[in-house]
């Protein structure tokens, strides 16, 4: 496993713990193939729990290998090039998404948009088009999107939409 280079967890040691998981994983199913083939009626039983087991290391590698990606997808979203928002939106209706099982989709009718990861609790990943200054004078840099969402909720709050090269600063 890599050894930890800062405080946070990175996704290479994720996926070098799903991937022992996954050997575990094999090597336990070996055991309970061979116990179940036993003469002896005693050890076929055993094979039971060791087979529950090899299961269990298997959802748990799969865990550890979403957690991973998703700890990759947080890790890009830091980028100052991308929406500050700590949640993700349909690209093109904005905050329509939903989300269960690990996947979400948009709920615009006639949108096909769905992802294969849980973007509405994941920080937004756009890239960043305007700053949202609230009545108040807190700005963020937000996406298309949340921008569109923020105009439309915000009481008195003013949109300046960036050219290209001002959303990369």
């Amino acid at each position: 496993m890599p050894e930890p280079t800062t405080p946070e967890p990175l996704p290479a040691e994720l996926r070098a713990l799903a991937a022992d998981a996954e050997a575990l994983a094999a090597r336990t199913a070996e055991v309970a193939a061979r116990l179940e083939t036993a003469p002896d009626g005693h050890l076929q039983r055993l094979a039971r729990p060791i087979a529950k087991a090899t299961h269990d290391l298997s959802d748990y590698a799969e865990e550890v290998s979403r957690t991973a990606e998703d700890l990759a997808r947080v890790r890009v979203a830091r980028d100052p090039g991308l929406c500050d928002v700590p949640w993700g939106v349909c690209p093109t209706h904005g905050v329509t998404l939903h989300s269960s099982g690990g996947r979400a989709w948009c709920t615009d009718p006639g949108c096909a948009g769905a992802w294969d990861y849980d973007r509405l609790h994941t920080p937004c990943a756009e890239p960043v088009t305007a700053v949202v200054t609230d009545q108040d004078g807190a700005t963020a840099r937000l996406c298309e999107a949340h921008a569109r969402d923020a105009s439309d909720r915000l009481a008195d709050c003013t949109v300046s939409r960036l050219d290209h090269q001002d959303s990369d600063d």
